[in-house]
């Protein structure tokens, strides 16, 4: 049965973006850990920031969650891919996604994305639509 969620807009140094709130399983921490997520359609692939994956992973805990190796865009090297559990707030739903940890730049003031989600491995599912700069409308027949 289709579902449909409604992302509001966050204003972030004036500019507004679809922030969804998704719990990262956190083994370093013994829990979930917060964080955001961009949705970004432009994307393949999903990265996570490399500071947020240290947090809660390190390398005895990734022996078995390698995925693939790939290349992003503007990068010379190949980079692993790693298969980490997410619960995304909106959905109410655990999925599994494969991410690359990179560095990226922070949006300001504190709040940024930690996890910026590309078509392959979520959005390849889902029809999203913005709404102006309002809100983000996702639907999706497979939650």
């Amino acid at each position: 049965m289709p579902r449909e969620i409604e992302v509001p807009f966050v204003k972030v140094n004036d500019v507004y973006l679809p922030l969804l709130k998704v719990e990262m399983e956190c083994p370093k921490l013994g829990r979930e850990y917060l964080i955001y997520a961009l949705p970004d359609t432009g994307s393949r692939f999903s990265i996570i920031r490399y500071d947020t994956f240290l947090r809660c992973f390190d390398e005895p805990l990734l022996k078995n969650r390698l995925v693939d190796k790939v290349i992003i865009s503007n990068l010379l090297t190949s980079k692993e891919r790693y298969d980490i559990k997410f619960r995304f707030v909106e959905f109410n739903e655990v999925l599994q996604i494969p991410v690359v940890p990179l560095d990226f730049i922070n949006l300001g003031e504190g709040i940024y994305p930690s996890l910026i989600l590309g078509r392959e491995g979520l959005f390849s599912r889902m029809i999203l639509c913005f709404d102006r700069n309002v809100r983000l409308i996702i639907k999706d027949n497979e939650l």
